[in-house]
C-alpha cells in the first residue's frame, strides 16, 4: 500500500502533512478519523462514513459503481470522500479495508469463508461456548476502561428529573429496551416502551412533554424506526438520552445526552453484554437498593 499522501486544503484545513506517516493507514486509525471528523462532513460523505463503518466489509469487496448505487450517490463522491481522507482515490482507501481482512482479523476472515464450510462439520461446542463467553467478558472490560463516567452521572440525572421515561430499541437493542423498561418499572417510575410492532410508536412520541425522555437505543446497522422517532422528538424539542456506538451515529447529534458503547461489526451476533451493564448500573442508581431482587 502506497503511504497516505494528506495535503492541506480548503476542505480538510487538519490534514496531516505526508512526511508525518511512515508506515500505511490502519483501519482503526482510518475509522478513528472518520468519526473524528463525522461531523465536518457534507451530508453526502457522512452518507459514506456511516457506511464505512457500518458496513466495512462491504467496503472492502464492492466495486465503486455497486457502492455508489446502494449509497444513492455518484461515483464521484467516493472518490471525493477517498481525497478528504487523504487518498488519491476510491481504490487505495479500499485497500485499507481489504487489508483488514488479511491481518490480525483471523475471526473475521473465518465467517467471510464460513459459509464454504460450514456444513461440513459439526460446531465445537466447548469451544463455541468459550469464544462468546469471552465475547461478553471483552465487552465488559472494554465498558469498564472506556465508559465516560460524567455521561453516566449525566444520564443519571436526565433520568431522575424525567415525569416518563419513554424507551425505543430494536432488534438487538429491543431486549435492552425491555430491561431499562422493567428496571424503571420496578423502581416505581412512569415508563413506555415504544410499540413499532403495533405500529403507535409515532403516535407515543407524539405525546412527549416537556418534562418527559425519551431514552433510544440503536447500534449499527442503526434501525431507521428507531432513528425517525428520535429526529421526530428533537424536531419537537424533546429530551433525548441516546445510547448508540459514537459520534458517527445518527442518534449522536439528535440527543443532549449520549452514552457510547464501542460496538465492532465482526460478528452477526453482537454481545449486548456491555450494554445491559450500563442500562443496569443507570437502574441502580434509581432504585432502592434494599428492594428484594428477582
Amino acid at each position: 500500500m502506497k503511504k497516505i499522501a494528506t495535503l492541506p486544503t480548503e476542505a480538510n484545513p487538519s490534514a496531516e502533512p505526508v512526511a508525518s506517516r511512515s508506515e500505511p493507514e490502519t483501519f482503526e486509525a482510518l475509522r478513528q478519523r472518520i468519526r473524528d471528523r463525522f461531523t465536518n462532513l457534507s451530508p453526502h460523505l457522512q452518507r459514506i462514513a456511516r457506511a464505512s463503518l457500518e458496513e466495512p466489509n462491504g467496503f472492502a469487496f464492492n466495486t465503486t459503481s455497486k457502492l455508489a448505487t446502494e449509497l444513492d450517490i455518484q461515483p464521484s463522491t467516493l472518490i471525493r470522500f477517498s481525497k478528504e481522507f487523504g487518498y488519491s482515490g476510491f481504490s487505495e482507501l479500499q485497500r485499507v479495508f481489504r487489508q483488514r481482512l488479511i491481518e490480525g482479523e483471523a475471526s473475521l476472515r473465518e465467517q467471510v469463508y464460513s459459509a464454504a464450510t460450514a456444513r461440513l462439520a459439526p460446531p465445537d461446542v466447548k469451544d463455541l461456548l468459550r469464544s462468546c463467553v469471552e465475547a461478553h467478558i471483552s465487552a465488559l472490560d472494554d465498558l469498564l476502561k472506556r465508559c465516560d463516567l460524567d455521561s453516566v452521572s449525566k444520564a443519571i440525572e436526565v433520568l431522575r428529573g424525567a415525569r416518563h421515561v419513554y424507551v425505543a430499541g430494536l432488534r438487538r437493542s429491543r431486549p435492552i429496551a425491555a430491561y431499562l423498561v422493567y428496571g424503571l418499572t420496578r423502581s416505581e417510575r412512569a415508563c413506555s416502551l415504544l410499540d413499532f410492532d403495533g405500529g403507535m410508536a409515532g403516535a407515543q412520541i407524539a405525546t412527549i412533554g416537556p418534562d418527559d425522555l425519551l431514552v433510544a437505543i440503536a447500534f449499527a446497522p442503526h434501525s431507521r424506526p428507531v432513528v425517525d422517532v428520535v429526529l421526530d422528538a428533537y424536531v419537537s424539542g424533546r429530551k433525548v438520552l441516546a445510547i448508540t456506538d459514537g459520534p458517527s451515529s445518527p442518534l449522536a447529534d439528535l440527543a443532549q445526552t449520549r452514552l457510547y458503547i464501542d460496538s465492532g461489526t465482526t460478528s452477526p451476533f453482537q454481545p449486548i453484554s456491555a450494554a445491559i451493564g450500563l442500562v443496569q448500573t443507570l437502574i441502580t442508581a434509581l432504585t432502592d437498593t434494599t428492594n428484594q431482587a428477582d
